[in-house]
């Protein structure tokens, strides 16, 4: 009787041991992985979302106000940081028809408050082309832009306002400089369009329409 008592004993305290020594890995293992040195360039808990802005710029080309339809989009960043692209088409400048495209990245402060404001940089390849006919409507010629080329890089401000949770109206002012531009192309024999009146101040108004990414 005293025997197996004993026996008992001694496999209370075996199964103790064990049971120690089991947490005592588990623990040595998740304090590892609190202190994992891995390095990443984004952190867990970093939000993405997806951002897409129709837009309209309204601009002055050898003396006569144009405007141009255009769109930029891509990924945001912690709703602060957009990385992505951007497009752009003459619609009612009546004699300079141009288009772009490239790339484009902004920063945004405090987008979480109503009013807040917000730079970009954009950095793109275009193309312009005499009209073939008189412009005689807006869609006239609308996508005969192909021809002389040049490049283009634009820095600018905006104002945003939230108008809910995944829409913000923009509005801003940007400085359009153009270069590369090869005066003499016989694509730009009629208007003779320079670097210097491509280039200029823009005044933009658009509708920003973001949703959020989800990382799984």
């Amino acid at each position: 009787m005293k025997t197996r008592i004993k026996n008992q004993k001694m496999n209370v305290n075996g199964l103790v041991i064990v049971l120690t020594v089991t947490l005592m890995f588990f623990s040595a293992g998740a304090s590892a992985q609190d202190q994992d040195p891995t390095r990443a360039l984004f952190k867990p808990g970093v939000e993405f979302s997806e951002l897409w802005t129709p837009e309209v710029k309204v601009n002055r080309i050898q003396g006569d106000i144009g405007t141009l339809i255009g769109f930029y989009g891509g990924v945001l960043i912690n709703r602060t940081y957009l990385i992505g692209i951007s497009g752009g088409v003459n619609l009612g400048h009546p004699r300079i028809n141009y288009g772009y495209f490239g790339g484009i990245a902004q920063y945004i402060y405090k987008p979480q408050d109503l009013v807040h404001f917000s730079t970009q940089i954009l950095m793109a390849y275009g193309t312009t082309k005499d009209y073939e006919n008189p412009k005689s409507g807006l869609m006239d010629n609308f996508w005969n832009i192909s021809g002389a080329r040049f490049f283009l890089t634009e820095p600018g401000i905006n104002i945003e306002i939230n108008m809910s949770s995944r829409t913000t109206l923009v509005a801003g002012i940007s400085y359009r400089y153009v270069c590369g531009l090869n005066e003499n192309d016989e694509n730009v024999s009629i208007t003779n369009v320079t670097n210097k009146e491509l280039s200029g101040i823009n005044f933009n108004i658009g509708l920003k329409f973001g949703k959020k990414i989800k990382v799984k």
